[in-house]
């Protein structure tokens, strides 16, 4: 069976290139004996006529003619792709690819990832939302290479990081009988509509650590992707969320809303990067953390 390698395709370009042996044996560092074996040697190999000899000169069969086309459509993509792999080696180029267990923090993460591709035009940023095994797993299998989550699973070969501290905070609208209060309890929501992004009620702070405590559920729940629609929903009175007060802050030009605490001491979080410990000499990466934690610096 021919098997066609790579010093082949350069050999046959750069034959073509030079028109004569001596010319192209220079050019690859070889002697004209020895560049006039490897000639003779492409052929066995390849089982077909590549060159037909017109006076001193080599000219390129039918079956070289093609061979060079492909050499010239592939050789730049080896030096290209041996570019590129040096470059990951030295940690200078690839695709950080994100994934968010965090709904509302997208906003933040396009505050972060800005000034992190204009410090490293090499590096491209894909973020990802869905996972067949969840973040965690995701992050083991390779699937991502940074986690952003409020509630990290520690596991053996990963690292998280704190880079951001907020508070949730209960919002309604301007007309909603709680409006003017400064703290809400738990009994307060027993009759109200909360809207939450698509996540199980186990993952949501305001269950886990406000209304299932007290043995309080609210009279119903719905479920919105978007934080536009969920804060107009709020704002037009069809029922109450719970969001970063940074996040509300930021709509607050946009839409008529008021925010309380949650409860006297509130509900304090954090965002976390997940990560792999094997990971951590690649500087791109190292860098996102960086501007994670510092997005101005």
């Amino acid at each position: 069976m021919a098997i066609l390698e790579r010093n082949h395709l350069m050999i046959i370009q750069e034959v073509a290139r030079e028109g004569s042996l001596t010319a192209a044996g220079a050019r690859l560092n070889l002697t004209q004996p020895a560049l006039s074996h490897a000639v003779r040697k492409i052929e066995t190999q390849l089982g077909v006529k590549i060159w037909r000899r017109e006076g001193r000169s080599l000219v390129l069969t039918q079956a070289g003619q093609w061979l060079l086309s492909l050499a010239d459509r592939l050789l730049p993509q080896f030096s290209l792709a041996e570019e590129r792999l040096e470059q990951f080696a030295n940690g200078e180029r690839g695709i950080l690819r994100i994934g968010m267990e965090c709904h509302p923090c997208y906003q933040w993460l396009l505050n972060v990832v800005s000034p992190y591709l204009e410090r490293w035009p090499k590096v491209d940023v894909d973020v990802r939302q869905k996972f067949q095994f969840g973040g965690i797993g995701a992050l083991l299998s390779n699937e991502i290479d940074i986690l952003v989550t409020p509630d990290p699973l520690y596991k053996p070969g990963l690292i998280f990081t704190p880079v951001f501290d907020y508070e949730l905070v209960l919002v309604v609208g301007s007309s909603h009988k709680l409006h003017g209060l400064t703290f809400i309890t738990p009994e307060q929501l027993a009759d109200e509509t909360l809207i939450t992004y698509p996540v199980p009620a186990e993952r949501l702070d305001i269950y886990t650590q406000f209304l299932q405590p007290a043995g309080i559920a609210p009279r119903q729940q719905k479920q919105i992707e978007t934080t536009d629609i969920m804060l107009v929903m709020v704002a037009h009175g069809r029922g109450i969320a719970v969001l970063p007060r940074w996040l509300v802050e930021e709509y607050a030009s946009r839409f008529d809303l008021h925010s309380m605490r949650i409860g006297k001491r509130g509900i304090a979080k954090q965002i976390f990067l997940g990560r792999r410990e094997a990971d951590e000499d690649l500087q791109y990466l190292k860098d996102f953390v960086y501007f994670a934690a510092d997005p101005q610096g």
